[in-house]
């Protein structure tokens, strides 16, 4: 497993442009993944520019706001995927136009159309494998993503109760709790 976050963690390091996609319908995994995952890249790399794309949902607004996207962004950049299985059902970007692409999803492989596909159908959530990215790399979290993230895990395991909630589900969300001081009672 640390060559996959070596590998990713790599990329994001070598573009100075990412873009950061999920599926369409976006509920708060897909948006908690993207958006955290955007709050670490730009708290680890302040001079970077991410992008989050896609249709906004109106009522996940608390999670943060969605980016626009233009022709120029395309140019030499990366594009990660998150929380979506299949290239149909991406929301918000052209796939064809990015330098490399990576995705990073819970559900069973449906088609492979990236350049780096980290599939992992034991994790609860998206959400969740991003926070295991970033506490096995050298990416900084912040309050904002830790929140994003925690959020995700919720909503796709419905607060813990879904069987694939695991140990690790527990553990990682232990951590992040811990190093960000996330106030529980508030979010929810």
């Amino acid at each position: 497993m640390k060559k996959i976050y070596n590998t990713i963690y790599k990329k994001i390091k070598k573009y100075d442009t990412i873009i950061i996609a999920r599926h369409i319908g976006p509920d708060p995994d897909a948006l908690g993944s993207q958006i955290g995952l955007k709050e670490i890249i730009l708290n680890s790399f302040p001079k970077k520019r991410v992008l989050a794309v896609g249709l906004p949902a109106s009522k996940f607004k608390f999670l943060g706001t969605l980016d626009k996207i233009n022709e120029d962004d395309y140019h030499n950049s990366l594009l990660v995927i998150v929380d979506t299985p299949d290239q149909k059902r991406i929301d918000g970007v052209d796939i064809t136009k990015v330098n490399e692409k990576i995705k990073i999803d819970h559900h069973p492989v449906l088609e492979e159309f990236c350049d780096l596909e980290w599939i992992d159908s034991s994790a609860s959530s998206a959400s969740q494998m991003i926070i295991e990215l970033c506490f096995n790399t050298p990416l900084k979290m912040n309050l904002s993503a830790a929140e994003c993230l925690f959020m995700g895990v919720i909503a796709d395991t419905d607060r813990f109760l879904f069987d694939y909630t695991s140990v690790k589900t527990f553990d990682l969300i232990k951590k992040l709790i811990e190093k960000n001081n996330i106030n529980i009672n508030n979010l929810y």
